[in-house]
């Protein structure tokens, strides 16, 4: 049991402290604002004040916390025993900064309420976040300020019993575009056909010919080759299908294809499946609410779990449309163009949202990175990836994080020259993440 004292509480403060004692360091947690029973008490005891005490661990408190308001915060940055802080404090803390307020400003992506310059498709870019600002992108912040207070309340209270959260991997898979060449309706093909000849890619043409009319497996439809992984190696794998209508960047199959339903109810027989928001739903309820209910209809199962195509993230708009579909859990987190921690944690949490100063029931699941991240952005090889890669497992093992990477089913097929390799750094990570 630990016993905190803070002089009033506050929803952030409740909402933080969970996380951080409850959740990451398995601790009872009590709160109290009677001064006489925290200095009478023999339990293990933290004073969240702006006023020192005469016992237990003195953590002086930041504002942020207690205010209601969304406002820009001044943030000096500094390090800890290796580890990059902010929110510093003063000499009589037993830390020289907040890590209760810093952890919240991370996890309930505070900034990502401020204004900014979005990327291209009106995404809240890397380079414009604190983490990246601090070079800290590659360290799950709040996972290292939990161990740091798991340290300095063992210092004090040596037989203190933690139950710190278990280390998972499970695989994920985007179905950004379940087929190259089949399910496409006459025009897509004769399109397909007539871009081959443009760019005198006559193998493409001839694979195109050898799909369509002799049988051939397409190329897309790889899910055999990853169950047959999760055969031999037993790892879980959820799948994210893109639904929706078609669009300038929603290029798969129209949800009313024939093909593209039966390819997703084989994949749902198997492994758990989650819809892929289409790149247009992020602006439209109406539009979410289709494609879900769509989903439902044709897989014959309530669907529970999202991931955004592009990784579009609106705070706190995207969220609360969820939560009005009742999705339950989102995989969304991280960055397109780098690698790393936009929520500074390698561990599930709930959604807070900063508005209506809300702990939500959607629990928010970051992942480190993406297949794409070193293909396109990084223009990494597999090999050049291998280390970023391996480097992350063992952190996630480290924290006690749940590690779930992304990758696309049409990856898997190698079919393009930069996709090639990738397989084999595929079935590497799952031996090193298993």
């Amino acid at each position: 049991m630990l016993l905190l004292y803070v002089p009033h509480q506050s929803p952030r403060l409740r909402y933080i402290s969970r996380l951080i004692f409850s959740d990451l360091l398995g601790l009872s947690l009590r709160f109290t604002d009677d001064k006489e029973e925290y200095l009478q008490t023999t339990l293990a005891k933290i004073n969240y004040s702006r006023e020192a005490l005469q016992s237990g661990i003195f953590l002086q408190a930041s504002s942020l916390l207690f205010e209601t308001d969304i406002s820009e915060q001044e943030l000096n940055f500094n390090s800890y025993k290796g580890v990059p802080t902010f929110f510093q404090t003063g000499q009589q803390s037993h830390l020289p900064f907040d890590p209760l307020a810093a952890s919240f400003y991370l996890v309930s992506r505070y900034e990502e309420y401020m204004p900014f310059i979005p990327d291209e498709h009106n995404r809240f870019p890397a380079s414009e976040s604190l983490m990246h600002k601090m070079d800290a992108l590659h360290i799950p912040l709040v996972n290292a300020y939990a161990e740091i207070l798991k340290d300095l309340l063992l210092e004090q209270h040596p037989k203190l019993q933690f139950k710190t959260p278990e280390y998972r991997f499970f695989n994920s898979v985007d179905i950004d575009n379940a087929s190259a060449y089949l399910g496409k309706g006459i025009f897509r093909i004769i399109g397909g056909y007539a871009q081959d000849l443009m760019s005198f890619n006559f193998a493409n043409a001839w694979d195109r010919t050898k799909t369509l009319f002799g049988g051939l497996k397409d190329p897309y439809d790889t899910f055999d080759y990853v169950q047959g992984l999760q055969e031999n190696y037993k790892f879980q794998t959820i799948y994210f299908a893109l639904f929706g209508r078609m669009g300038q960047y929603d290029r798969s199959l129209t949800r009313y294809s024939a093909r593209l339903q039966r390819y997703l109810k084989g994949i749902a027989d198997f492994c758990e499946m989650g819809i892929h928001p289409s790149y247009r739903s992020n602006e439209s309820l109406e539009w979410l609410e289709e494609e879900h209910s769509s989903l439902q209809r044709v897989l014959k199962k309530d669907i529970t779990r999202s991931r955004q195509h592009f990784l579009k993230l609106r705070f706190p708009l995207t969220y609360r449309n969820l939560l009005q579909l009742e999705i339950s859990d989102d995989y969304s987190m991280g960055y397109a163009s780098t690698h790393g921690f936009r929520a500074g944690i390698c561990s599930p949490f709930r959604f807070y949202d900063l508005e209506q100063e809300l702990e939500t029931p959607l629990t928010i699941h970051p992942f480190p990175f993406m297949d794409g991240t070193f293909i396109y952005y990084l223009n990494q090889s597999p090999e050049q990836a291998w280390e970023t890669i391996n480097y992350y497992i063992e952190t996630y093992r480290k924290y006690g994080g749940e590690f779930i990477p992304i990758w696309h089913n049409r990856i898997f097929s190698e079919k393009e020259s930069e996709w090639k390799g990738w397989n084999h750094l595929f079935e590497k990570m799952i031996q090193a993440a298993i």
